[in-house]
């Protein structure tokens, strides 16, 4: 049983090109980890994942933590080799608001012909070529017979059984041309089994790739609000639409904008299980629901938080309105209030005063 391992490939320029020939192996395989990553973010932005994707071309995000650790460094070293790769065109980082960094590679300079290589044995470019196994050529060819086999003519005797006697008439032959239409198309399937092999194709494109076969709302609602769709993620999108709409669904993505939301799928889920429980059937239901039961709440809290604080002469008329009353509620009370008041003023005269003397005094 042999076991495939994955590997971090350097790119050989970054040891023969003289322009590197100052910059650190560690900030070299700094930027293998940033390469690698790039490479996904492509694929990505290929199968039409925009996330990593903006006007200045695809980026990724690669916290310093994360290559501290990987690297065995501190973070202050990380922050030092990024900078080397930046000073050399290697990579460039844009600051995000508070989402961290992007960081955009690029590609590896090649060393001039001119120079004598370090490493003369090796082949520092990679030629690919598709070669088709005879595998292939022979299945097609087996493909292509029986279609060709499957579209000849075929003569088929039908017996007439008569409406009103069961005696049996002459054989008719049948050709191709007389054959139905539905006939050819399911190819000996009814029109069911027709039906459901469409719906097992279907389900198959779906699960091999679930991202791509999102409508295109939903995909740039979800990437504008929450950033990356992962399988699953795609897989529950699918089944929220398929239990409700897809303009609900759509509703709730993008109404979420702005919203601290820790889990993107169970919001979604929980707020389209709400809607199905009241018996919203589309977008202008869950709409009325909230002008006419969540926004007057909403409203109510937020006047009730703001509070409106006393001027210092209201607070001195309400102080001494307060004096007022306790001297009539509770007289002893009142006394001790009084005496305190008394001591405190007695200790602020009594108090020394320290002379402040100036420098050189």
């Amino acid at each position: 049983m042999s076991t495939n391992k994955a590997f971090l490939g350097i790119n050989l320029d970054l040891l023969e090109n003289p322009k590197y020939k100052n910059l650190d192996s560690r900030a070299m395989m700094l930027y293998a980890l940033y390469a690698d990553r790039y490479s996904a973010s492509m694929n990505n932005a290929r199968l039409g994942n925009t996330a990593f994707v903006d006007d200045m071309g695809v980026f990724i995000r690669f916290t310093n933590e994360l290559a501290a650790k990987v690297l065995h460094v501190s973070k202050q070293k990380i922050t030092d080799f990024r900078k080397e790769l930046s000073d050399l065109d290697l990579i460039k980082v844009v600051r995000e608001g508070l989402k961290g960094y992007k960081i955009y590679v690029y590609p590896v300079q090649q060393t001039p012909n001119n120079v004598e290589l370090l490493l003369p044995w090796k082949n520092h470019t990679i030629t690919v070529q598709k070669i088709t196994s005879d595998w292939t050529i022979l299945s097609k060819i087996e493909f292509c017979k029986n279609l060709k086999l499957s579209s000849q003519n075929v003569d088929i005797n039908v017996s007439r059984i008569s409406e009103s006697t069961c005696s049996s008439k002459n054989d008719t032959s049948l050709s191709h041309s007389s054959l139905s239409h539905v006939f050819l198309n399911n190819n000996d399937l009814d029109d069911n089994a027709h039906a459901r092999k469409e719906n097992e194709i279907q389900s198959n494109q779906l699960n091999k790739n679930p991202y791509h076969s999102l409508p295109e709302k939903i995909k740039s609602s979800f990437v504008d609000v929450f950033g990356f769709i992962t399988k699953p993620m795609a897989i529950e999108l699918h089944s929220l639409i398929s239990q409700s709409n897809e303009d609900m669904v759509n509703y709730v993505i993008a109404s979420s904008k702005g919203h601290k939301v820790t889990n993107a799928i169970a919001y979604i889920k929980a707020a389209i299980t709400n809607a199905l429980k009241r018996g919203d059937k589309c977008v202008q239901d869950m709409i009325n629901y909230y002008e006419n039961n969540v926004k007057p709440h909403s409203k109510t809290n937020n006047s009730n938080q703001h509070t409106r604080y006393m001027t210092k002469e209201e607070a001195e008329t309400q102080a001494q309105k307060d004096m007022e009353d306790l001297k009539q509620t509770n007289p002893t009370l009142w006394k001790k209030v009084q005496n305190k008041i008394r001591q405190s003023e007695l200790r602020k005269v009594s108090r020394p005063m320290i002379p402040i003397y100036k420098l050189g005094e």
